[in-house]
């Protein structure tokens, strides 16, 4: 057990030798201008705070990113964050997921206006799925939160806040893309022979594929009175049908099949006064069909995945609870989807339904000036029943936490605690300690430690393949983290900078992964690993037209357990699917009239290799995007994007291509 604490240890000795130093450093800038920028966040501590007061590393993606950065989905804004990487498995309308410092999927905990959407069935949020058009701003919270949000918050929080009915609002954009023709080869299989046998077919230059995907997003906001109304819905059409240099299966152009979507979705919020604080019901509806081609080496010409989700949520808050001193925010949510996926060359079809029901609960008293308590508590309810499943199954969790954040001078010190109840696993307890130290108004230091824990997902415990190739492990532990962080960050109107530097240590990391020498693909529990890294994100404003942007990731892994082997950092042995080195710089001129931006992104090598299995891993790769926009007139404006500019060939973790260079042409029209 002494192993489990030296990260953390360690790391809070480095906070305790180097914070002094860094407010000596700093105290220069007191006499500084206050900044013109420093949004307010909700996600880390469940308040409203500015940035610089904020205990973990934590990044805003405002309106205006949004709205420049013409994404049509979720992921498209996260990728090349700080910290963040985007699990892809493959073009639009494929499922994509978020790993946070090096986290799994299931261990990032995804929220909508604060409240949880992660599925109890796998732990996931599939990005692609969430519509653009609600979003008003993004926060992400890199670093432990489990104290806060429970389990799954061991990489930390991405809380996507929809838009509010401010101000009259009528938003329509309508967007094609485009990949460029060329002659290709489309591949089938058949897997009822072994080895399996490929087949190719030649396939001419198809002009289609300059129409290759549209997209519509429509906006709507306004008050009645006083009770104000959003609402809106997309849909989303791509044939994905693109062709690549195949260098490793056949050395031939080949074509993408089986790839298309076509999704929508629907939303509408009502808000209204109601007993001193603010009412609120909002309802989502989205749907997809898909095809599902499968990686190079495990094609799937004809199967298809389909996914409907209704979700609703009601919500009322109030900064004054019967006297000044109190706060109150109340939550209740409901969603239910269903996925289906159907391969005919593998029999027979899967079904799933997942069920959730929430209630959240968070207050926050304030005792004097200077101390304030912000405690709360949730009830969540899943039932999932699958065809992959001999049964259906369910879990209750109870959880109250309580933080109390204490100012003395410039420096902040928050103690918090959690504890969580579930019917099917053992209870626990998180905790954390952070301290956040004002330099200056512009400037300040953060450094904390925390614990977090995180059950299995449903998938984990109770999958069943009739193929075999894929089984769950109902002997799974739930894991325990170990984390600290030590932090800087300036807000000014010029600069906006952080800098951090982390430890994690996980028990009983659950990680996928096919062994030796079954290779049936299951979840494993890696008992001890390690994740040391640090990051860095700058924004310089360097005249009124022209900024520049860039992040930066470092993250180290290592195996020291595999659960089989007892190992040391000496081993060098790593953590399956996480980069080492991430880099993103974009570089932006904007008048009042048009904008362009240029963005190169890097990212390194990942390793995947099983933990009884020789290592392997997947190539770098260089990507260059560019884009524009500019006014049409007063209400219309157009776009045009450059995805993939130098044609870069890359694969996801799994072996599906991504697409190659594309073009992407819009108008935009806000009353």
């Amino acid at each position: 057990m002494r192993r489990s604490f030296f990260c953390p240890l360690a790391c809070s000795l480095l906070v305790l030798a180097v914070l002094p130093a860094l407010g000596a450093a700093a105290q220069q800038e007191s006499s500084s201008p206050p900044p013109e920028i420093g949004e307010v966040v909700v996600t880390a501590t469940r308040i409203n705070s500015p940035i610089l007061e904020s205990p973990n590393a934590i990044s805003v993606i405002t309106p205006a990113d949004i709205e420049s950065s013409g994404a049509h989905d979720l992921s498209s804004l996260l990728a090349g964050q700080a910290g963040t990487y985007v699990n892809d498995y493959g073009p639009e309308g494929s499922t994509k997921s978020v790993s946070l410092r090096g986290s799994t999927s299931a261990q990032v905990t995804v929220l909508l206006d604060g409240v949880r959407l992660n599925s109890s069935r796998d732990g996931l949020v599939d990005l692609s799925s969430i519509p653009m058009e609600i979003i008003d701003h993004v926060e992400v919270l890199r670093g432990s939160a489990s104290t806060i949000y429970g389990s799954g918050a061991i990489g930390g929080v991405i809380n996507i806040i929809t838009k509010k009915p401010d101000a009259p609002l009528v938003s329509l954009s309508v967007t094609n893309g485009s990949y460029l023709p060329h002659a290709a080869s489309t591949v089938s299989a058949d897997y009822s022979v072994f080895p399996t046998v490929y087949s190719t077919a030649t396939a001419a230059l198809n002009p289609w594929d300059l129409l290759d995907g549209q997209n519509v997003e429509l906006s709507l906001a306004g008050k009645l009175g006083s009770v104000g109304l959003t609402g809106g819905g997309s849909l989303t059409r791509a044939a994905n049908a693109f062709t690549w240099l195949d260098t490793s299966q056949i050395g031939a152009w080949r074509r993408r099949i089986n790839s298309d979507t076509l999704a929508g979705s629907g939303f509408a919020e009502m808000t209204v006064p109601l007993f001193g604080g603010t009412a609120s019901a909002k309802a989502l509806l989205e749907t997809s069909d898909v095809g599902a081609p499968g990686s190079l080496t495990m094609l799937s010409n004809s199967a298809r995945q389909t996914d409907t989700a209704a979700s609703g949520t009601v919500a009322w808050s109030t900064d004054r609870f019967l006297t000044d001193a109190l706060t109150l925010d109340l939550k209740a949510f409901y969603r239910h989807d269903t996925l289906t996926y159907n391969d005919p060359a593998f029999p027979p079809e899967s079904v799933h339904h997942t069920s959730t029901a929430v209630l959240d609960v968070t207050q926050k008293l304030t005792l004097v000036d200077a101390v304030s308590a912000i405690y709360g508590g949730n009830a969540s309810f899943d039932l999932a029943d699958s065809t992959n499943y001999a049964s259906s199954h369910q879990r209750l969790n109870l959880a109250g936490f309580l933080s109390v954040p204490v100012t003395l001078g410039a420096v902040t010190l928050t103690p918090s605690a959690r504890y969580d109840w579930f019917t099917d696993f053992p209870s626990a307890v998180s905790g954390s300690l952070s301290a956040v130290l004002l330099l200056s108004d512009t400037a300040s230091a953060r450094a904390s430690v925390a614990t977090a824990y995180r059950v299995p997902t449903l998938n984990d415990l109770y999958w069943y393949d009739p193929s075999g190739y894929t089984a769950s492990n109902p002997n799974l532990k739930p894991e325990t983290s170990y984390a600290a962080e030590l932090g800087f960050a300036v807000e000014q109107s010029q600069l906006s900078l952080d800098l951090s530097t982390f430890c994690r240590y996980v028990q009983d990391n659950i990680v996928w992964l096919a062994s030796a020498p079954t290779y049936v693909y299951q979840p494993q529990n890696l008992t001890q690993t390690l994740f040391p890294g640090a990051e860095v994100r700058a924004k310089v404003a360097i005249t009124d037209a022209l900024a520049m942007e860039a992040s930066y990731t470092f993250l180290y892994s290592f195996l020291l357990n595999d659960g089989n082997t007892a190992l040391s950092v000496l081993d060098d042995r790593r953590v399956p699917y996480t980069p080492v080195h991430s880099l993103r710089i974009e570089t932006t001129y904007s008048t009042r009239s048009f904008e362009i931006a240029l963005t190169e992104r890097y990212e390194a090598l990942q390793y995947t290799d099983s933990a009884n299995s020789a290592p392997g891993s997947m190539p770098a790769y260089f990507l260059t995007d560019a884009r524009g926009r500019f006014a049409i007139s007063d209400l219309l404006s157009g776009t045009i994007a450059l995805k993939n500019i130098f044609n870069a060939l890359y694969y996801t973790q799994l072996g599906y291509p991504m697409p190659p260079f594309s073009i992407e042409t819009g108008v935009q029209l806000h009353l």
